[in-house]
């Protein structure tokens, strides 16, 4: 029996770690031989450093998790930066790979491997848009719908609707889920497009929707399991 080297992969959050929300959906696809490392923007933040990342009005904003579980919203370009931070830290601590969890921010230069989960989800979406009619997106917040753009433009028609992976009240986030699937259900396929959102959300949105529905954090993790894959 040939004995692997540990791959490792470091995660990281725009919000709090851990991403119990995200992370175990993905290590299965990953398999036994890769420790995950997870770190977060705002780990270690006190009350008054928060707030000074709070959204600026008409500026874009991200929503992310606190470790809690409640949801935060955030000033996109005080993220990004303070992401980079985190993420230069950690890029020379021998990891294979570095992958922020998120589809939305853009990421600094980095002596290690990063895999943008942004750049994966959306070329796949585009090459996928040259054959549909309608491409469905559904994203966390209402003010994101009109200021959202992919990294490469599609060539057929795109429809965007919101629900938040994270509302805390369980019945409003199912009705939700189930009125973004009715809005896209002329679309030709539907892409959850934050890392937040989970499998049971991409099913709820699936049966609303009759269609079929792409979840990012699973097309980043099959990316990675072969990334990661142990060879032969």
């Amino acid at each position: 029996m040939i004995d692997h080297p540990q791959r490792r992969v470091a995660f990281f959050t725009i919000g709090q770690s851990p991403r119990s929300d995200v992370v175990p959906e993905m290590a299965p696809l990953l398999g036994a031989h890769v420790r995950i490392d997870e770190f977060g923007a705002l780990d270690g933040l006190d009350a008054a450093a928060l707030a000074a990342l709070a959204p600026r009005e008409g500026q874009y904003r991200f929503a992310t998790r606190m470790r809690d579980g409640t949801q935060i919203e955030l000033d996109a370009a005080a993220a990004e930066a303070r992401l980079a931070q985190v993420m230069g830290q950690a890029d020379a601590a021998g990891y294979d790979v570095l992958v922020p969890l998120c589809t939305g921010t853009a990421i600094a230069p980095m002596r290690t491997l990063v895999v943008e989960p942004q750049q994966v989800v959306d070329h796949l979406v585009a090459g996928l848009a040259a054959h549909c009619r309608k491409v469905g997106l559904v994203v966390p917040l209402e003010a994101q719908v009109d200021a959202f753009h992919m990294v490469v433009p599609l060539d057929c028609d795109t429809l965007i609707a919101h629900a938040s992976p994270y509302e805390a009240d369980a019945e409003r986030a199912a009705r939700n889920f189930e009125q973004a699937g009715r809005d896209l259900a002329s679309c030709d396929l539907i892409v959850m497009h934050c890392m937040g959102y989970a499998e049971r959300m991409r099913q709820a949105v699936a049966r609303a929707s009759g269609r079929p529905v792409l979840l990012s954090n699973r097309l980043v993790a099959q990316t990675l399991a072969q990334i990661l894959s142990p060879g032969v």
